[in-house]
């Protein structure tokens, strides 16, 4: 299965084309997402998260290891904030919205 997932986000979309070419550089696909949006529309790029680059599930953990290394992200970065915790906690308690929001 080819589903992706997000390794990195970014309100600065040229700063995941770098990321890009370093990723495919050790033969993992990626794509951006939301790219033209970041860059055309800033306000709507905060809305909806920024860019986000996006790997295909089986090569996830290579492509954060790969970040990790060069220091582009830390495993901290990976870490829920105390909000989304906090979110997370309470939505999981009520049936209706455990169903909508999952980590």
């Amino acid at each position: 299965m080819n589903r992706l997932v997000t390794v990195m986000t970014s309100t600065c979309p040229h700063e995941l084309v770098i990321l890009q070419g370093r990723l495919e550089s050790e033969g993992i696909y990626c794509v951006i997402q939301d790219e033209l949006t970041a860059q055309l529309t800033p306000f709507v790029s905060d809305a909806i998260g920024g860019a986000k680059l996006r790997v295909r599930e089986e090569n996830a953990e290579r492509a954060i290891q790969i970040l990790e290394e060069g220091g582009y992200v830390e495993e901290e970065d990976f870490l829920p904030s105390p909000l989304e915790l906090k979110l997370y906690r309470f939505f999981s308690r009520v049936p209706f919205l455990r169903r909508i929001y999952r980590r």
